[in-house]
């Protein structure tokens, strides 16, 4: 059975600029600059492959491979995490929805689903909720010192 990380909130930027974060598979750094050493990603195409590099920070610092699985209109955005290497989980696919507020806000939620494997569920599920909870903090920012 698979467990689950979710964090929906309104996030103060406009549709359209956090649906153009995601589309740029390629740039995950960005919205993670502390936690990611590298990317290397060869297109933002679905079937697309992601190679990341986390950093020390994270406390699981090496490389992780992610598969850009599907897009929907622009709403709906998903990928996967398609090796084990020594992450505390496996089998992880996550979803992000997006949905407009307003001009200047939008409703993210973002969740996923995975099975722990050497750290409890309820750290995983920590962890995984504070990774997005930091995009979505790191994207308002930028978009304030953008605008």
């Amino acid at each position: 059975m698979s467990s689950i990380a979710r964090v929906q909130r309104i996030v103060k930027v406009p549709k359209s600029y956090f649906w153009e974060r995601l589309l740029k598979f390629d740039d995950i750094g960005s919205l993670l600059p502390d936690n990611i050493e590298k990317v290397e990603c060869s297109s933002n195409e679905i079937g697309s492959l992601r190679y990341i590099t986390l950093s020390e920070i994270t406390g699981y610092p090496g490389e992780v491979i992610e598969r850009l699985e599907g897009i929907s209109g622009d709403s709906y955005f998903v990928y996967s995490v398609i090796d084990k290497s020594w992450l505390p989980f496996t089998n992880y696919v996550s979803c992000v929805s997006v949905k407009e507020v307003s001009s200047s806000e939008s409703e993210v939620c973002w969740y996923s689903h995975w099975k722990a494997d050497g750290l409890a569920e309820n750290k995983v599920q920590e962890m995984l909720e504070g990774f997005y909870e930091l995009i979505f903090s790191n994207a308002e920012k930028q978009y304030q010192e953008k605008n």
